[in-house]
């Protein structure tokens, strides 16, 4: 399911992710990238991701700027709390930090950057993620691997 952002969206993005990473640093809030990109080019493609998803589904994304840790990206209309994931490989893998509890989210998304378009490839219950089997060490510490064949595709949606 691919979602196309206009330049203005996904300049948006990029200023949260400036803003978020500089509010993020002065606070003393732990950084836990699992890759080696650059950390704000890693925050525009997680916040455009969000907002892309929102976009798809009629979801308003969380916009703020504050310090936080953990929690849920977007809620669906049914009170379904998503964590939406982001990469910029076209094989990545959806990663998820080892001490994430699993009943902070219901359902992790991947999706796959490109430019302004995100792919998304696919979803999994938090409860099927988080389990020893998909424990991994990528090299930058262990945490819950999940590969795209592992996750469940989304139905097409039409209108956008």
């Amino acid at each position: 399911m691919i979602v196309s952002m206009t330049p203005s969206e996904a300049s948006i993005a990029l200023t949260l992710a400036v803003m978020r990473n500089t509010t993020a640093r002065q606070n003393n809030v732990a950084d836990k990238q699992m890759g080696k990109q650059n950390p704000i080019e890693i925050d525009r493609d997680g916040i455009l991701a969000e907002m892309a998803f929102g976009k798809q589904f009629n979801l308003y994304p969380d916009l703020s700027v504050y310090p936080r840790k953990g929690g849920a990206d977007l809620v669906t209309h049914a009170g379904l709390k998503l964590d939406i994931k982001a990469t910029r490989y076209k094989s990545g893998r959806l990663l998820i930090h080892i001490d994430k509890p699993v009943e902070e989210v219901d359902i992790y998304v991947l999706g796959i950057v490109d430019g302004d378009t995100v792919d998304f490839v696919g979803y999994i219950k938090s409860a099927d993620a988080i389990q020893p089997q998909n424990l991994n060490d990528l090299g930058h510490g262990s945490g819950y691997v999940i590969e795209q064949k592992n996750l469940k595709k989304f139905k097409e949606q039409h209108g956008n």
